[in-house]
C-alpha cells in the first residue's frame, strides 16, 4: 500500500512539473494561453475525479496528454493560423477538451467498467484504438493549404474554429476509443514508476561511476593545462586556459561523445586523454546496461515467486 501510494504520488509529482514547464515555456508566447492551459487541465482532472472514482493514473494520464496536446495545439496555430484572434485561438483549444467531456459523460457506465478494470488490454486490440487519429491526421493535413489562401482575419477565425470544431466532433464520436487509450497509458504509466523504483539503486550506483569519470578526468584536464605554457584547448577557436568548469563541462561533453565544439582539444596529449576517457566511458555503459537489466530480472523474478 506504501508503495503503491509513493507511485502515485510520483504520478502526480512528475504531472506538476510537467504542466508548470508547459505552461510557463508557452507563457513567453501567449502569456494568456498559458493560464488556459492550467484551466483546461484542472478541470479535466476534477471532472474525471468526480464522474470516474478510483480511476488511480487515469485522470494523471489525462493531464499528460491534455499538456502534450496543448503544445501541439500552439505549433499547429503558430504555424498555419498566426493571424488568429485569440479568443477564437481559446474557443478552438476548448472545443475537443468539451467534446470529450460530453462523450464521456454520455458512454460513463460504459467507461467506468473500462476504467475500473485496471488492465491492460491485449496487443492485438491496439491497432484499434489509433484508428481515430487518420481522420484527425486528414484534417491537420487540409489546414496547410490555409496560409496560401490569402484570407483576412475574419475568415481566417471562422475557418480556424471550423477545423477544431471537425476535430471536436471526432473526439466526441471516439471518446470510448481515447477513454481506453488513456486507461492503457495510465497503467504504463504507473508500472513505469514502479520499475523506475525498483531500478534506482543500479541507476544510482551508475550514474556515480559515470560521475567519477567525469570528474576524474576533468582534473587531470586542468591540471594538464594549468601545468604546461603550451594551449591544450581552443575556446570558442581562440587558444585559452580553461576553468575547472569548462574542464567539468569539456568532460561531460566528450564522455557524452555530444561535441558541440565550443571546447575543443588543441593538443595531441588532450586528444588522447580524451579518446581514453571516451573508451572507459562506452563500457561503463555497457556495463551499467548490463547490471541493470541483470539486476531487474532478478529483482521481477523474485517479486513474482
Amino acid at each position: 500500500m506504501v508503495d503503491s501510494r509513493r507511485q502515485r504520488l510520483g504520478g502526480v509529482a512528475f504531472t506538476i512539473v510537467l504542466i508548470l514547464l508547459v505552461g510557463y515555456a508557452m507563457s513567453d508566447v501567449a502569456s494568456y494561453f498559458g493560464s488556459v492551459v492550467f484551466a483546461g487541465i484542472g478541470a479535466a482532472v476534477i471532472y474525471f475525479h468526480v464522474v470516474f472514482p478510483g480511476s488511480r493514473f487515469f485522470s494523471i494520464s489525462l493531464a499528460n496528454s491534455l499538456a502534450v496536446y496543448a503544445c501541439m495545439f500552439l505549433v499547429f496555430v503558430t504555424i498555419n493560423f498566426p493571424a488568429v484572434d485569440r479568443v477564437y485561438a481559446t474557443i478552438g483549444f476548448t472545443l475537443p477538451i468539451i467534446a470529450f467531456f460530453g462523450g464521456t459523460f454520455l458512454k460513463r457506465n460504459q467507461i467506468r467498467n473500462i476504467v475500473t478494470a485496471h488492465r491492460v488490454r491485449a496487443e492485438h486490440e491496439f491497432p484499434r484504438t489509433f484508428r481515430w487519429l487518420i481522420p484527425m491526421a486528414l484534417i491537420g493535413a487540409t489546414t496547410f493549404v490555409h496560409p496560401h489562401l490569402d484570407l483576412d482575419r475574419t475568415h481566417t477565425n471562422v475557418l480556424f474554429v471550423a477545423y477544431m470544431a471537425g476535430i471536436g466532433a471526432i473526439v466526441f464520436v471516439v471518446s470510448h476509443q481515447v477513454s481506453t487509450f488513456l486507461v492503457d497509458t495510465g497503467l504504463i504509466f504507473e508500472a513505469f514508476f514502479e520499475r523506475a523504483a525498483m531500478l534506482s539503486v543500479p541507476t544510482f550506483a551508475f550514474l556515480t561511476f559515470y560521475s567519477i569519470n567525469v570528474i576524474v578526468f576533468a582534473a587531470i584536464y586542468r591540471i594538464v593545462d594549468r601545468l604546461s605554457d603550451a594551449a591544450h584547448f581552443m575556446v570558442h577557436n581562440q587558444p585559452e586556459e580553461i576553468s575547472f568548469v569548462d574542464a567539468i563541462y569539456f568532460s561531460l561533453i566528450t564522455v557524452s561523445t555530444v561535441g558541440y565544439g565550443d571546447v575543443t582539444p588543441a593538443s595531441d596529449s588532450i586528444r588522447v586523454l580524451a579518446s581514453i576517457q571516451i573508451m572507459i566511458g562506452v563500457l561503463l555503459l555497457l556495463f551499467g546496461f548490463y547490471e541493470i537489466m541483470r539486476y531487474s530480472r532478478e529483482h521481477l523474478g523474485r517479486h513474482h515467486k
